[in-house]
């Protein structure tokens, strides 16, 4: 028992998102991409369309979402029973035990009355409180948890609407940020994603028929629900991954 238990829980929420990030580059990869025309200029030289996958809807990218939605979401009240276990090493943890997630100091304290947070030391249910996305809170790690608490409970009753597929506008003229040997892209310079339905062009048709879209657009995967609509699923994703991974490493010395 003890913090090993968590980290444990979180490399499996990591193989969750790992197993995501494969499905969805898999889909989107060029090989499985092909230009639909849909209309085209007087003469024929110029074309508008869609991009189209030859895999189908991503059904399957919803569901593995999914999993690593219960997974985090999981590690949470994972990490709950473990603080109890670590404090009250005779007794089992409760079913009452979870990681509260609300949007003000009532609705805390009503999760307190309801043994949500049972033989919890009283420093450690402060760490809690302070990990709530109350209003004001600039903090990304909460308002990350409330999004994960929200997509949870929605996947608890039916599944997460993904788009089919989506058409990126590339990213011009962008300065990479350098982390640990990798290198990414802030998200303020990742470009919106347009619907997968909606036309994109014109491109000129080469001699040989072909279309010619000069790496102008490349396919993503997006969320389309509501709040949430059109953001990176893998995007999404990592954030709520990172937030439940600094979230139980705030709890570190509770378990020394």
């Amino acid at each position: 028992m003890g913090f090993d238990e968590v980290d444990n829980k979180l490399k499996w929420m990591r193989h969750h998102f790992d197993i995501l990030d494969h499905v969805v580059t898999d889909y989107i990869d060029l090989k499985n991409i092909k230009f639909a025309p849909k209309r085209y200029n007087d003469t024929k030289t110029m074309v508008w369309g869609h991009l189209q996958s030859t895999k189908g809807p991503p059904t399957a990218i919803s569901h593995i979402f999914g999993d690593v939605l219960q997974s985090a979401n999981s590690s949470l009240d994972y990490l709950v029973c473990e603080l109890f276990r670590r404090y009250n090493p005779s007794q089992p943890a409760r079913q009452s035990h979870r990681f509260p997630i609300v949007t003000s100091h009532g609705a805390f304290n009503k999760e307190i009355g309801n043994d949500a947070l049972f033989g919890i030391p009283f420093e450690a249910v402060a760490v809690i409180e302070g990990l709530q996305p109350y209003e004001g809170r600039t903090d990304p790690v909460p308002t990350n948890l409330m999004a994960l608490r929200t997509l949870t409970n929605q996947h608890k009753h039916r599944k997460i609407n993904v788009s089919v597929l989506a058409a990126n506008p590339a990213p011009s003229d962008v300065a990479p940020i350098e982390k640990d040997g990798e290198f990414f892209v802030p998200v303020r310079d990742l470009p919106k994603a347009t619907h997968f339905k909606a036309e994109i062009g014109p491109f000129p048709i080469m001699k040989n028929g072909e279309v010619d879209m000069d790496c102008k657009f490349t396919p993503v995967v997006v969320l389309e629900e509501s709040e949430f609509r059109e953001v990176l699923i893998t995007l999404l994703a990592a954030r709520l991954c990172e937030a439940v991974t600094e979230c139980c490493n705030r709890f570190i010395p509770f378990f020394v």
